[in-house]
């Protein structure tokens, strides 16, 4: 580590060492945690990321929300009624 950073300070074209060199430190690093990058351009475009929503199992979602069940907790409601009364809100 602290021989590339003199290296790259000491170099007249810094930039163009330093980039692909945090893009391989960062994929390594990514790797490390079992986090695979497909290349250099997803990682610039993950600080952009705002949010990530992981399913219960710890995955990440494909962004496709689909309701797996319906379930009332009040007796004298049924989940049919439910399910109807969050339909018209919506509408």
């Amino acid at each position: 580590s602290f021989g590339v950073a003199v290296l790259v300070i000491a170099c007249p074209c810094a930039l163009g060492l330093a980039t692909p060199t945090a893009v391989m430190v960062g994929s390594g690093v990514g790797a490390k945690h079992g986090v695979l990058f497909k290349g250099g351009d997803v990682i610039e475009n993950a600080s952009r990321v705002t949010a990530l929503i992981f399913d219960k199992t710890g995955t990440i979602t494909s962004g496709a929300l689909t309701v797996a069940a319906v379930v009332s907790w009040d007796a004298e409601l049924s989940s049919d009624e439910l399910l109807w009364f969050v339909a018209s809100a919506e509408q």
